[in-house]
């Protein structure tokens, strides 16, 4: 029936990135401040001296006044540049955060996160079980999931976090026979581009039948929301999360 439909989760991509700076401590207070939001999505690195930094891309040039790789600075050097400018000079002054301090911002909060390792470009040794001690240590297993576009290094953190934490498969396009590619993976859930729906429908049936919860990126507008809700998602991630909410409010 239509009123048994499962509401599903309103996570803020890159906190609420539409209208702040991305993966900011603002963007993610901001999501918090959204009534019917449910959490965040960011993505994690490694920089330089060992911190586990949140920043999206694997370079600081796009959404700050730096230039370089986020490998190649330190923690102090990250946090000497202005990562708000970019969006707007009433955010200038705006910094990133480490891991630690989203997670503890997560729990004092209770919003959920969606920790996407950004493991498929650069490598970064240990990022999995770093990240996993990070978590488990808080004991946030029920409040964190973890993705990523490296399959490979969700296979590898499911083996070393069993049943604690749920992994997720990030991708882009459509695949052909997915569900091959499926009985060869260990990942809980499947995090694909909401596009790939428009080709492929039948896939929420086939995700779902396997047990895996489908969460879907980048939703941004309260129609596409609308289909998604309507096929049964189980988690929509995107730039202005209260659109997401109206779209759910509205079906």
């Amino acid at each position: 029936m239509e009123s048994m439909r499962k509401r599903p989760l309103v996570l803020g991509h890159r906190g609420y990135s539409g209208l702040y700076p991305e993966n900011t401590p603002l963007a993610f207070r901001k999501v918090a401040e959204v009534p019917g939001a449910d959490g965040i999505e960011t993505d994690v690195h490694i920089c330089r001296s060992g911190e586990l930094v949140l920043c999206h891309d694997e370079a600081v040039d796009r959404t700050s006044n730096g230039h370089g790789l986020i490998r190649d600075m330190s923690y102090d050097e990250l946090m000497a540049l202005d990562f708000g400018s970019w969006k707007s000079p009433e955010f200038a002054g705006e910094h990133i955060w480490t891991l630690p301090e989203l997670l503890d911002f997560c729990k004092e909060t209770g919003l959920k996160l969606n920790l996407e390792l950004k493991n498929g470009i650069e490598f970064y040794p240990q990022l999995e079980e770093r990240c996993l001690h990070e978590i488990t240590s808080r004991h946030m297993e029920d409040q964190v999931f973890v993705s990523s576009f490296n399959h490979v290094s969700m296979q590898r953190f499911k083996e070393l976090c069993g049943d604690k934490l749920e992994t997720g498969l990030l991708y882009e396009a459509p695949l052909q026979d997915m569900a091959h590619y499926l009985d060869h993976c260990n990942a809980d859930n499947a995090h694909p581009c909401f596009h790939v729906f428009d080709y492929q429908p039948e896939l929420m049936e086939l995700f779902h039948s396997r047990g895996m919860k489908v969460n879907v990126w980048t939703v941004n507008t309260e129609e596409d929301a609308r289909k998604l809700i309507r096929l049964g998602v189980d988690c929509m991630i995107g730039n202005y999360p209260d659109r997401l909410v109206r779209a759910i409010e509205s079906v």
